[in-house]
């Protein structure tokens, strides 16, 4: 298994100065895509300057002062991405996207302490007729919700992700937009629109955009919003 990279071939997403070093850590496979997600050795590093050298993070790490989304974890090589929840000695940051589709580390809102948003991804059936819904991050959940929908965004407490809300793909509710020109944007939903070909469908925003609906991570709605840090949110 290949562990490091140039760091001039690294992932376009990490906002890193790319002629500071040589090589670059690849994240483990198991949780976001290799191109979506930071190592905690960059992340602990490169974005929070906590340590110089990958000895520095590693201690930080086997000492156990860090944590994803509420569990302890020491491998630097570890990925995070997307609305992810990294606890260091107490301090809790998100991971987002600035408006040039990079991937930022920015500290998390107060009143978003213990909770995390989960795209649905996908949905199967497993024995005993329960659900089990695979999420953006690549975690998994069975449930007998059969109102969650592709789409939807999951509300959870972390760690152990129990349901308090579900936030609907539908017309009304705020977004925040992942890819294409419009990446770091939150915007709300003014129509759907289907395809009956193989293309993606199409959401419509009261800001004046369109976007493919794979770019659409839903964040609020009339009763609830999800809070993004205020250099994302403005």
């Amino acid at each position: 298994m290949i562990t490091k990279t140039k760091i001039m071939m690294a992932p376009r997403k990490l906002k890193i100065a790319r002629k500071s070093r040589f090589w670059a850590v690849n994240s483990l496979p198991g949780s976001h895509k290799k191109d979506s997600s930071i190592p905690l050795l960059i992340a602990l590093r490169d974005y929070l300057k906590l340590g110089d050298k990958e000895r520095e993070i590693t201690r930080i790490l086997t000492n156990s002062l860090v944590m994803v989304d509420g569990k302890v974890v020491k491998e630097r090589r570890r990925g995070i991405g997307f609305m992810d929840t990294l606890t260091v000695s107490g301090n809790d940051y998100l991971v987002s996207y600035d408006r040039k589709g990079k991937l930022v580390i920015l500290p998390k809102p107060g009143e978003t302490k213990g909770l995390k948003l989960l795209r649905v991804k996908g949905k199967t059936y497993v024995k005993g007729g329960r659900i089990q819904i695979s999420f953006h991050d690549g975690s998994t959940m069975v449930t007998d919700r059969k109102d969650i929908k592709n789409g939807d965004s999951v509300l959870v407490k972390i760690p152990k992700k129990e349901i308090v809300d579900v936030l609907k793909f539908a017309p009304g509710n705020r977004v925040f937009i992942t890819g294409g020109s419009h990446v770091g944007e939150i915007a709300t939903i003014k129509s759907i629109e289907i395809k009956s070909s193989s293309g993606e469908n199409m959401v419509h925003m009261n800001e004046g955009f369109s976007t493919v609906s794979s770019y659409v991570f839903v964040m609020g709605s009339p009763k609830y919003t999800f809070s993004m840090p205020e250099a994302i949110a403005e």
